[in-house]
């Protein structure tokens, strides 16, 4: 058992050489990776392994511009190729049927922010959501690979997951927070977010997603004539 353990880590690190050698902003195909590392067998899994590992690795379902079977870095994770210790969350595999199982259960949606997978999303349309499963509570914090614990995540809210270092709030502590919510429109509009079973953004929403992805000069403009706008609006009252 001990020698299947290491040769997992050897071939998981050879991987990670051979992507960090790509680095960020590179691409590579599958062949690419079977050329440089010929006796690693289900370099998917590898990559997989890594990605858990905070690398980012994005395909073509990711990223509509890379061709079937190639593959983009953009960011190194945990430097398991530099000696780094694997996080211990990578330890607890999820069975592939188990997976699929939570994934159907989840209709193929995020369970953090409800973006469903292969759609673009809103404020990078160039990249597109890839779900997989995470954890409610963290391995790190002691939580399990039972189904109630586990979700459909994307992989950006997987990625924000694994920083969180408390524990998901109670269903008391969800109760006091609605009871202090604002008026009826913001309970119908929280109503139908939870019926949908995931979040709609509206006009002002969007605008702010837009404006957020200009460049900071372009942003200050915009942000002055809105102000303008707004003191406009104020004088004509």
């Amino acid at each position: 058992m001990a020698g299947s353990g290491e040769a997992r880590q050897s071939s998981i690190r050879l991987v990670a050489e051979f992507i960090a050698g790509v680095g960020p902003g590179g691409t590579f195909t599958k062949l690419d990776l079977f050329r440089a590392v010929p006796d690693v067998a289900q370099a998917d899994r590898r990559m997989r392994q890594l990605r858990e590992m905070g690398w980012r690795i994005d395909n073509y379902k990711i990223n509509p511009n890379l061709r079937p079977n190639e593959y983009r870095v953009v960011e190194l994770g945990v430097r398991i190729d530099l000696g780094e210790p694997a996080p211990k969350t990578v330890r607890k595999n999820i069975t592939g049927p188990k997976r699929r199982r939570i994934l159907e259960r989840d209709g193929h949606t995020c369970q953090v922010c409800g973006i469903q997978a292969g759609a673009a999303f809103p404020d990078a349309p160039e990249r597109r959501a890839t779900l997989t499963v995470g954890h409610v509570i963290p391995v790190n914090r002691a939580g399990s690979n039972d189904d109630e614990n586990l979700r459909a995540e994307c992989q950006r809210c997987g990625d924000e997951a694994r920083d969180v270092t408390t524990d998901p709030p109670t269903k008391e502590q969800v109760l006091a927070h609605l009871s202090h919510l604002g008026g009826l429109k913001e309970k119908r509009r929280l109503y139908g977010w939870m019926q949908a079973g995931r979040r709609t953004l509206d006009d002002t929403e969007k605008l702010f997603i837009d404006w957020a992805r200009l460049s900071p000069a372009d942003r200050l403009t915009v942000m002055a004539e809105l102000a303008d706008q707004v003191i406009r609006d104020l004088d004509r009252r």
